[in-house]
């Protein structure tokens, strides 16, 4: 877990700067971002409503707002709550385990990776584990708690195979305030 972190880490650090300009190296089919071939391998961006492609299941973050509070659980004094809301469909040829750190968030004035708030009271809430059949669709929300003053957000995730090695990596822009 630790490689995955300082690997997750340098790749968000190395592409943060360069995330939201025009030139930044879109891999997009229309409104589908997603590897164009087996042998290709790299960083993939999209914005909220774009589908996230990767090998095991399709990714869209539908929505985005900051709150103070969300699930019984208060922001502390100078940050507030990014609510993402994701839907998930398993395109892989099994059904998959899911994790709610499956998906991390940065922003340009950090080095660190955040990871969701967990048990939070909340139906909506993505659990920290659950399995998503074949063929099937989920909608949850993850909830990080963010510096006020912050305005654009990478949402972030990393493919990993069973073999420890790890694969594409994916990244949506948030922009809360613009939504």
């Amino acid at each position: 877990m630790k490689k995955l972190t300082a690997a997750l880490l340098t790749l968000a650090l190395l592409f943060t700067a360069g995330c939201s300009g025009s030139g930044k190296p879109n891999k997009e089919t229309g409104n589908i971002i997603a590897r164009h071939s087996a042998e290709e391998e790299g960083v993939y961006y999209g914005e909220l409503g774009d589908t996230m492609r990767n090998e095991f299941f399709d990714f869209i973050v539908e929505d985005v707002e900051l709150t103070d509070t969300f699930g019984g659980y208060t922001a502390k004094e100078g940050m507030r709550l990014l609510c993402v809301t994701v839907k998930e469909t398993n395109t892989f040829d099994d059904a998959l385990p899911m994790f709610d750190t499956d998906f991390v968030l940065t922003w340009e004035t950090t080095e660190s990776l955040i990871y969701p708030l967990v048990n939070l009271n909340d139906k909506d809430v993505m659990p920290e584990e659950f399995e998503l059949a074949k063929g099937k669709s989920v909608t949850y929300k993850l909830v990080f708690e963010v510096p006020s003053e912050e305005s654009e957000f990478l949402f972030i995730y990393l493919e990993e195979f069973d073999t420890e090695e790890t694969g594409d990596f994916f990244v949506v822009t948030l922009r809360p305030e613009v939504q």
